[in-house]
């Protein structure tokens, strides 16, 4: 790729950032005010933040690589509440290609704590989205998400990676639902803001479900509490959980549960950061499918590349086909009036027309395959030159 448009991703994962960090990263309500805050600084043109439960990342497009990846930081360290040299030691960065390849593999699974888990890809359109109803996003970054939707499309419709639909939360989730119902105990409670899912998830475990007004007389009846919302503010404090020996278990990113609540006498709580090491040996991945997964990936990156490397040779092409015009029609109106009838007329700019088109066919096409080998910049060049389309003409 070349200077006029760079593309490049700053972001943090479950592998490099711990939960309190990204939880302050994972706060939705600073997305807008991120991404409209980059792109109305002189580095960014066009951006899209990701946030999902284990990873925030941000997809800039700009002229300046150094500069997007500084002002990323900047972004994220206020959102962070950690200083710019805290922060970077947790942070990763593509650029180009592999920026692409990172998402497109995000798309598809394959960098999740839970292989194919099922809510990324509609957590990447809603992220892209509303980047475009913000107006933050632009051409490279509409082609960028909408080949990364169309790679997750084909790696769950041709692998089976996507299997079971899971999610680290849910997978967790039902793990514990399942243990506990496997070991007998005598009664699970459900509680959800979706009454239905809350009914059909209780009748799996034989449990019961509860409204979320009867949520703290649940919790005081129970031994083992599972959360996992959406909610951007904890549900559960220290007042809502009495001493007694019981286990909590937080799957939310932001969290469900207030830390403090760990300090509750004869409470033990744990949170999906803890549960990894569980949730990975519990899923297991078939080699064979993440092949074919990564495949997919690269191919769909590759296609990517191929498209940004022929934005370089755009304006050339461009500038080539409307000299070549300005000729064209500049002879045609030569043929004075009478010379020729509107039917002949229409014919000899038919004719002009195909004949521009074919001699400037090869030329198009060679530019645009040197592109995607990073050796059109001379022949751009050379173009540019020759027909002295620099200076207008």
């Amino acid at each position: 790729m070349g200077s006029s448009a760079q593309l490049v991703l700053v972001g943090t994962n479950h592998t490099r950032a711990p939960l309190a960090v990204r939880e302050r990263l994972a706060a939705h309500d600073h997305g807008r005010e991120l991404l409209e805050h980059l792109t109305g600084s002189a580095a960014v043109a066009e951006a899209v933040g990701l946030s999902t439960c284990n990873r925030c990342e941000l997809y800039m497009v700009g002229a300046d690589a150094d500069a997007m990846r500084a002002a990323a930081v900047e972004g994220l360290g206020r959102l962070s509440g950690h200083a710019a040299e805290r922060l970077e030691p947790m942070l990763y960065v593509h650029d180009g290609e592999p920026a692409a390849r990172h998402l497109f593999g995000v798309a598809g699974g394959l960098d999740s704590m839970v292989p194919g888990e099922a809510q990324i890809l509609a957590q990447i359109r809603e992220a892209y989205e509303a980047a475009y109803e913000w107006d933050t996003t632009g051409p490279v970054t509409n082609r960028l998400f909408h080949q990364a939707l169309e790679a997750g499309k084909r790696v769950r419709h041709e692998t089976a990676i996507g299997e079971g639909g899971a999610s680290p939360a849910s997978v967790a989730a039902e793990l514990v639902a399942a243990n506990l119902s496997a070991r007998g105990v005598g009664s699970i409670a459900v509680a959800n803001r979706d009454p239905d899912r809350a009914a059909a998830l209780a009748s799996r475990f034989g449990g019961r479900a509860v409204e979320l007004t009867e949520l703290r007389t649940a919790i005081a009846a129970a031994s083992v509490v599972v959360a996992s919302t959406a909610s951007p503010e904890p549900l559960i404090g220290p007042g809502d959980v009495p001493p007694g020996r019981r286990v909590l278990i937080d799957l939310a990113v932001p969290r469900d549960i207030d830390p403090a609540v760990a300090d509750v006498e004869g409470v033990s709580l744990h949170t999906i950061d803890d549960l990894e090491s569980v949730v990975s040996r519990t899923i297991s991945l078939r080699h064979g499918e993440a092949d074919r997964a990564r495949a997919i990936v690269a191919a769909q990156s590759s296609a990517f590349r191929d498209w940004m490397a022929a934005l370089e040779v755009v304006p050339a092409i461009t500038s080539l086909r409307a000299h070549a015009e300005r000729i064209r029609v500049a002879e045609l109106e030569r043929v004075r009036p009478g010379d020729l009838s509107p039917a002949e007329r229409d014919r000899l700019d038919a004719l002009t027309q195909r004949i521009v088109n074919k001699l400037l066919h090869r030329p198009t096409v060679r530019l645009k395959e040197l592109a995607a080998e990073d050796e059109s910049g001379p022949y751009a060049e050379a173009v540019t030159e020759l027909f002295g389309l620099a200076a207008g003409e």
